[in-house]
């Protein structure tokens, strides 16, 4: 595989999971140059490991096994540890497609914003835009809207919408 098709694989995968290319450059610690040179194929020496950064932060991984992830299962795993009460796959649909927060669901939404890799994130926004028919930009706004309410540290926020 070539790099204008692993670009052009990036460029599918980014628009299909609803970022922008500043978002995804933010939260891969590059330029917006550097995304716009690589979806273009005209990147220059990236290496291994930070295109399978940028590939997982979009929701695919370059080194697979042909195994599909189940992104909410795994988000789940991560914005439930430590807390008594338990988000369910329900739950995190429901708040991340109308950015409400449940009674009771606080620190996992505090710990989703904040502490989740955003590649786990992109996955699940991707995973419950398609199962729901409805646009990854929309959950990615809620998610961002909810972390200005909220005053999160995490500047990758910021960058979308």
């Amino acid at each position: 595989m070539n790099i204008s098709t692993i670009g052009a694989i990036i460029k599918k995968e980014r628009e299909s999971c609803g970022l922008t290319q500043g978002a995804l450059a933010e939260i891969s610690h590059l330029s917006r140059v550097t995304i716009v040179n690589l979806e273009n194929g005209k990147v220059g020496d990236i290496g291994a490991v930070k295109l399978s950064e940028i590939a997982e932060n979009v929701g695919i991984s370059l080194f697979s096994m042909g195994k599909k992830v189940d992104f909410i299962k795994m988000t789940l795993g991560n914005v439930n540890t430590s807390y008594k009460n338990t988000m369910s796959a329900s739950d995190l649909e429901k708040f991340m497609i109308s950015g409400k927060i449940q009674p009771g669901l606080e620190g996992q939404v505090l710990h989703l914003l904040d502490e989740t890799p955003t590649s786990l994130v992109s996955g699940a926004v991707k995973q419950i835009a398609a199962k729901k028919n409805i646009k990854a930009k929309l959950v990615w706004k809620n998610l961002a809207k909810v972390a200005a309410d909220i005053k999160s540290p995490n500047k990758f926020w910021s960058h979308v919408g």
